[in-house]
Order: structure tokens, then C-alpha cells, then sequence
């Protein structure tokens, strides 16, 4: 009997391993993702469903539902099952968006486009036609009994929404963050769902978007849980909006307290019917107030000109050691965080010890941790004109109000070239092919001559205009009197 038993038990481990090993890695690569519409005639007291499978494969992101215009977005569910057939796993994941209409008519889902698991879907769109309250009885009320008297209760939730800022007093041009998020307590029992959030957030940004602020957004498109710890309790924040702001001047910005509306369902108690275990109801939740005070910065010459941040210098220079006249590249990188894209080249001094060319710029960001880093890097061209030792930082040098600091700080350069070789001040007349006049210059006399005075040059030329003057009139005379024979003869 315990062999039976223990044979039975390795059989069961080989058919795992044999899923785990070669069917479930397959079923990861071969995912099947399609959008799906429920009915399109349905009662009033009925709903529209527009349905995202994917098949053989997790759902793991997904972009929001379409809007229909007149009918309101009710709650979404999820589904999951797994078959098993002729030996194959088959494991299909849904999740599925109910809409409502608040009357009669026929209502348009137009062409629409998702974005599933990183992968663009789209679907043709429907017309529906919503009629009278419907008449179907459900087939199994006979058999799981009516449900018209089902008593529900409200399971408490354990849940917030915030607006809030990683900065109260900021520097006018020092960056600082406003995020919106909904938290949902691990420990929470309560079954929730987000309410049109597109339309909700559009409205909220009215609201609480600073005026006369530039803005870097994060672009959150689909929430995704993160967790975080509030007070020692464990908490999974779904960020809904975030953006650092940059103000141009300084200014008090107050956020009120901001409603958000989420679906909360309430379940069943007394139902026999598989099909009203949970009854949705949408609950309101109230950020809390902030303020945020945008300070001006100290005096100082520059105060509207120079950027505004927490930066370094990095540089780098193609070699140290340079003759007159050999090109190099230099770069002078600004890194950090704040607004890079107020930052402007380095303004270089004149001298003739260097020719300096435009630079080349690129700039790169990155977001994290509620701020905007990045770099700005200026690529020069530079060509020495004069021997010596030359530190860059009397050439390269860049202020800005450093808001760790609380004060004006200066990037200057820690690079010195040493330069040798000729002078190249006279380089441009050296250069250049001034002719054959150049050339006789030696050899011609430098004595004044007489404005009269007759030399062989002006008889030369006279005489060959002479001649030319005799070789055209004689050519003339010719030509006449064979005109005058070729007359005769015909007569």
C-alpha cells in the first residue's frame, strides 16, 4: 500500500516538472492577446462589457479603457482559468470593463486602440443599442433562488488618497514634486477599483497645477502598485500623477483639499445566487490641504540669469600637452538636478591665445526618486595660437544659485594645457599665396619715373596697334574689289 501511494506521489512530481520545465516556459512566449465586445442590445438595466484576454500569457499592464460618450464607466473585473486538454495547458487571463447607459437610444464605440503587455491592440468599435429594462430571467434563479431580497454589507477599507510635495520652500527655479496617489493598505480586506480616472485626474490638474511654473511630467499612464511604508505599516501606493514643477517667480501655492472618487463594493450576506455576491458602490475620498511658499532668490547681478539646482562640473579634454595650431576636443559637462533646459553654453572671454568653436550640445534626463536628473554637455573645438601654460578656468566658468548650498556657486574647470610650438599671431599672413608680385619684388627698380617719359614699352605697344589698324583697313580693300569682279562677270 505505501509503495502505491509513493509511486502515485512520483508520478505527480514528474508531471510537474514536466509543466514547469517545458510547458509553462512555452506558454510565456506564445501569448494571445485579443479585445472583445460584449452584446450590443441590452437592456436598460443591463451592461455593455469590453473585454482584454490574453491567452497563454500574464496581464500584467494594461492602458485604460475607451470612453463611450453617454454612457459611464462601472466597475472592472478580473477572471482567470486554466485547461488542460489532450495534455496541453491552456491558461487564460481577462479583465473586463462594464459600462452603463442612464437611458434609452443607441450610443458609439468608436475605433479604439490598447496597449497590452506593451503590445498595441485595436478593435473596429459597435454601435449599442440600449432598449427597455430587460425581461430575461436568469435560468438558475429556479435552482439558486431569488435574489431580490439580498441583504449587503459595507467591509471596511483600509485606504487614502494624498496629494503631496517633497518640497514646502523651494527656490524660485528649484524644482519641486507634486504627486498624486491613491494607498490601499496590505492588511485592507475591502474590494476596490479605480472610477474614470482619466476623466478625474483631467479635472483634478485644473486644480492643483501651479500657475506661471514650468512643468517636467512623468507621464504615468496605467498605475502600477509600489510598496511603501507609512508609520511602520506596509502600504501599495498606485501613483495616478506626478510632475516637478520649476516656478519662474515667487509665489504661495495652495492645493485644497481634492475629492476622489473610487468604486467600493459592498458584499452579499444572504444571496444562494452565484451572481449577486457584490453590489459596487462609489465612496469619495479627501486628500489633505498643502501649501507650498516658492521663496525669491538672494541679490546678486545675475539673479534672472543664472539657473537654478544642485549641479557638478565633469570635463574631459583629448590631451593636455598641445603644439600651436593642433586641434583638441573639450568637453564641459553640467550634471544634476533642476531645469538643464534653461542652461546655456559657458560665455568665453576673447583672447587671442585660442580659437574657440561653437559647441556641440546634448542634453539627457532621467526621473527617479521624485526629481528630474541629467546632464548637458557642450563639445568644443579648440585650437592653440600661443605657447604656454594656460589654466581652463580662465576660459570655462559657470554660475548658478546652488540650491544645497543656499547660495551662488561657480563650475570652473581644473584643467591646464601646456602649449608649445611657434607663435601663430602672423599665421594668416604667412598663409597666404599673395602671387607672382611678391615674387618680382626683389628683382624690380624702385626709382620714380617721368609721367612723359617715352620707353620702349609705349613704342612696342603703339606699333602693334599701327599694324592691326593697316591688316583690318587692307582686308576691307580686298574684300570690295572682289565683290566688284563677281558684279562684272554677271553682267
Amino acid at each position: 500500500m505505501n509503495k502505491l501511494i509513493i509511486n502515485r506521489l512520483n508520478w505527480k512530481i514528474f508531471w510537474f516538472v514536466i509543466f514547469v520545465v517545458i510547458i509553462a516556459p512555452q506558454t510565456a512566449f506564445c501569448q494571445e492577446i485579443t479585445l472583445q465586445v460584449g452584446t450590443t442590445t441590452i437592456g436598460l438595466n443591463e451592461d455593455f462589457e469590453v473585454t482584454v484576454t490574453v491567452k497563454d500569457g500574464e496581464l500584467k499592464k494594461y492602458s485604460e479603457f475607451p470612453k463611450i460618450n453617454g454612457m459611464d464607466k462601472a466597475e472592472i473585473y478580473t477572471s482567470q482559468s486554466i485547461n488542460f486538454v489532450n495534455g496541453q495547458v491552456s491558461k487564460t487571463q481577462a479583465v473586463t470593463q462594464r459600462y452603463r447607459a442612464s437611458r434609452q437610444g443607441t450610443y458609439f464605440l468608436r475605433p479604439f486602440d490598447m496597449t497590452v503587455n506593451g503590445e498595441k491592440v485595436r478593435h473596429a468599435g459597435a454601435s449599442i443599442d440600449v432598449k427597455g429594462k430587460s425581461t430575461t430571467t436568469n435560468p438558475f434563479d429556479s435552482f439558486w433562488g431569488k435574489t431580490e431580497n439580498t441583504e449587503y454589507i459595507s467591509v471596511k477599507d483600509d485606504a487614502f488618497f494624498a496629494i503631496t510635495t517633497n518640497k514646502q520652500n523651494p527656490y524660485t527655479g528649484e524644482g519641486f514634486t507634486i504627486t498624486m496617489s491613491f494607498y490601499v493598505a496590505v492588511s485592507n480586506r475591502a474590494t476596490l477599483n479605480f472610477y474614470e480616472l482619466g476623466e478625474q485626474k483631467a479635472e483634478i490638474l485644473k486644480q492643483i497645477r501651479p500657475k506661471n511654473a514650468l512643468e517636467e511630467n512623468f507621464n504615468i499612464i496605467q498605475p502600477v502598485p509600489e510598496m511603501v511604508k507609512i508609520r511602520g505599516k506596509d502600504y501599495r501606493q498606485y501613483k495616478v500623477y506626478q510632475a516637478v514643477f520649476y516656478s519662474l517667480s515667487p509665489q504661495k501655492i495652495s492645493i485644497p483639499a481634492i475629492p476622489f472618487k473610487m468604486v467600493k463594493y459592498d458584499v452579499a450576506v444572504n444571496s444562494q445566487s452565484i451572481f449577486n455576491q457584490m453590489k459596487e458602490n462609489i465612496k469619495t475620498y479627501y486628500s489633505e490641504p498643502i501649501s507650498i511658499t516658492v521663496k525669491e532668490l538672494p541679490p546678486h547681478p545675475l539673479k534672472d540669469q543664472v539657473p537654478v539646482g544642485n549641479y557638478i562640473l565633469k570635463e574631459q579634454v583629448g590631451s593636455k600637452d598641445l603644439k600651436t595650431g593642433q586641434s583638441v576636443q573639450y568637453q564641459f559637462r553640467i550634471e544634476g538636478e533642476g531645469n538643464l533646459s534653461v542652461i546655456e553654453k559657458p560665455q568665453l572671454p576673447k583672447t587671442a591665445n585660442f580659437d574657440f568653436y561653437e559647441p556641440t550640445i546634448s542634453e539627457m534626463l532621467r526621473r527617479n526618486n521624485n526629481a528630474v536628473y541629467g546632464t548637458k554637455d557642450f563639445n568644443y573645438y579648440i585650437i592653440p595660437n600661443e605657447p604656454g601654460l594656460y589654466p581652463m578656468k580662465d576660459y570655462f566658468s559657470y554660475i548658478f544659485f546652488n540650491t544645497k548650498k543656499g547660495n551662488y556657486d561657480t563650475l570652473s574647470s581644473n584643467i591646464t594645457l601646456s602649449v608649445t610650438g611657434e607663435s601663430r599671431k602672423n599665421a594668416s599672413i604667412g598663409n597666404a599665396d599673395l602671387g607672382s608680385f611678391y615674387d618680382r619684388i626683389n628683382e624690380e627698380s624702385n626709382s620714380l619715373r617721368s609721367k612723359n617719359e617715352i620707353t620702349w614699352e609705349k613704342y612696342g605697344i603703339n606699333g602693334i596697334a599701327i599694324l592691326l589698324v593697316l591688316v583690318l583697313g587692307l582686308s576691307i580693300l580686298v574684300g570690295k574689289k572682289i565683290r566688284q569682279r563677281d558684279l562684272d562677270k554677271q553682267e
